[in-house]
């Protein structure tokens, strides 16, 4: 039966990935790997505040994301990963070249509440 299931995926097309486009920036996940837990905020800083982490937004330093968060003290993975989220937020990362909304002209007409920007030139 296991040859059976392996066999029904051979006549799926394959799906095409397209270029490689590269996004700056590390995975959240990747730089709360290699920190162990519990932490002091001012240990994480010392580690890892120079490592860029892929946002919506475009890339953002640990140390500058850590500026707008109180705590001293993280317990875990998880508290770790909430508090930056609640931070940066979560959502399609724009690879470089790209801005937040996909564009690859540089020409953001978009405001931040993803309405059509008014004094945005008419493209």
């Amino acid at each position: 039966m296991a040859d059976e299931a392996e066999s029904d995926g051979d006549d799926e097309p394959i799906v095409e990935l397209g270029e490689k486009t590269p996004v700056a920036g590390q995975p959240l996940a990747r730089v709360a790997a290699r920190l162990t837990w519990p932490h002091e905020v001012s240990r994480i800083i010392n580690q890892e505040g120079e490592s860029m982490i892929r946002t919506p937004s475009g890339p953002q330093q640990v140390e500058s994301i850590f500026a707008d968060i109180d705590e001293t003290y993280i317990d875990s993975r998880q508290t770790f990963v909430s508090l930056v989220e609640d931070v940066i937020g979560s959502g399609p990362v724009a690879a470089e070249g790209d801005d937040a909304n996909g564009n690859d002209d540089g020409n953001n007409t978009t405001n931040t509440d993803g309405d059509v920007d008014p004094e945005a030139e008419a493209i």
